[in-house]
């Protein structure tokens, strides 16, 4: 049986194992009852990588794109938190996302009369 994504009219998103002689009724939404449609899937054929639900999908867009983490092993030497916080969001598809979120944060600050913040000392080291 194949695995088929839904969504409902409230927006949620949810997939379900159903015959394939059972795909084109519309399905109720687990979190608020309501029918929903089936929407078209995307799919893959792959080796070793692996794909997200839907579920896994729609909880990764809920989160605030300015507090995204990278890995410690995929932080560049020398780079700042923010500078990290933006590729991470770049690496997710969302890096305009996050210049727009932090370009409204430095106007409130601007406006508020905030002191800006002086950039991170660089680490003093060598390879």
């Amino acid at each position: 049986m194949p695995i088929y994504e839904w969504q409902c009219g409230d927006g949620h998103f949810f997939e379900m194992l159903v015959a394939a002689t059972e795909a084109n009724k519309r399905q109720r939404c687990p979190e608020c009852g309501t029918k929903a449609e089936r929407i078209i899937s995307t799919f893959a054929i792959h080796a070793g990588a692996r794909i997200q639900t839907a579920a896994e999908r729609a909880a990764a867009r809920d989160v605030d794109v300015t507090s995204l983490k990278l890995p410690p092993a995929a932080r560049l030497c020398g780079m700042d938190d923010y500078s990290a916080t933006r590729f991470a969001a770049y690496k997710h598809g969302r890096g305009a996302e996050f210049d727009d979120k932090m370009g409204v944060r430095k106007e409130r600050e601007a406006k508020r009369g905030a002191p800006t913040k002086k950039p991170a000392a660089k680490p003093k080291h060598s390879h």
